[in-house]
């Protein structure tokens, strides 16, 4: 009989159910216990949030948060935020950070983009592989100072004018989707490109498409450099930039001139 239960537990199939990981709430305790040293909780509240302040850089991905919180409590000093990989279900809460320069959202369960107009000066956001859908899609949502988005993995992808009209609507864009965006894409939707854009155009057509086999390696390491030159070249403006402003700030300090409204932040 004990031969024959066992025999039947073998045949039986057997499922082991993950559960569905619980939302976590984003609270002060959970920003202070992923961005400050062990031992914060010793110090009193004024001073582990002063501590908080000094931070441009919050990093709460990977953490099952389920909505987006608390960051009233941070400064203006934050110009990259991760939340990456997360239960995230909307995008909300962010107008607290006008400095924002840097937001991923990716691996989440969005599926309406908004609320981010809020961030004029947000340069790179990425919220790939979520369930951002054509019909919850505004391109009006996204800030005109986007630099670089990535959308990659959302259903919204699938249109095919998904491109084109990111293109023509996002004009300062550089990179879509982990694709440099092209002179000739930029022209083809009525907008003129950059004279960087153009000479990256031109160093690519300098790559023949009827080359020999044995050719190959060395065309894709000068095509993954001029994709290098365009990134540095595009960095380098951002830092021109800002140094720029903070240098007519400071003459505005020294003259009691109104400080720029886009003076960028130390990290």
């Amino acid at each position: 009989m004990y031969e024959n239960e066992i025999d039947d537990l073998g045949t039986e199939d057997t499922e082991v159910k993950l559960e569905e990981p619980k939302p976590v709430r984003l609270t002060f305790h959970l920003i202070a216990k992923r961005n400050l040293p062990l031992g914060y909780d010793e110090n009193d509240h004024d001073q582990v949030l002063q501590e908080l302040n000094a931070i441009s850089r919050i990093r709460l991905d990977r953490a099952n948060i389920g909505k987006i919180d608390s960051f009233e409590l941070l400064g203006p000093k934050v110009t990259n935020l991760y939340l990456q990989v997360n239960l995230i279900e909307k995008i909300e809460n962010l107008e607290c950070l006008k400095n924002l320069t840097f937001l991923t959202l990716a691996d989440n369960r969005i599926r309406r983009v908004e609320n981010l107009n809020c961030l004029p000066k947000l340069h790179f956001l990425d919220l790939s592989h979520n369930c951002v859908s054509q019909q919850n899609f505004d391109i009006d949502e996204f800030p005109q100072s986007l630099i670089i988005l990535n959308l990659k993995g959302n259903p919204c992808c699938n249109h095919p004018d998904h491109r084109g009209r990111m293109i023509q609507e996002l004009v300062n864009l550089r990179q879509l989707d982990e694709l440099e965006i092209s002179a000739k894409e930029k022209r083809e939707v009525g907008l003129e490109a950059s004279s960087d854009e153009e000479e990256d155009e031109t160093e690519e057509e300098l790559v023949s498409p009827n080359k020999k086999p044995q050719e190959k390696e060395s065309l894709q390491s000068f095509s993954t450099e001029i994709l290098i030159r365009s990134q540095r070249r595009m960095e380098q403006g951002l830092k021109d930039h800002h140094n720029h402003t903070a240098e007519l700030d400071e003459i505005r300090e020294r003259t009691h001139l109104p400080l720029s409204s886009r003076r960028p932040q130390k990290s």
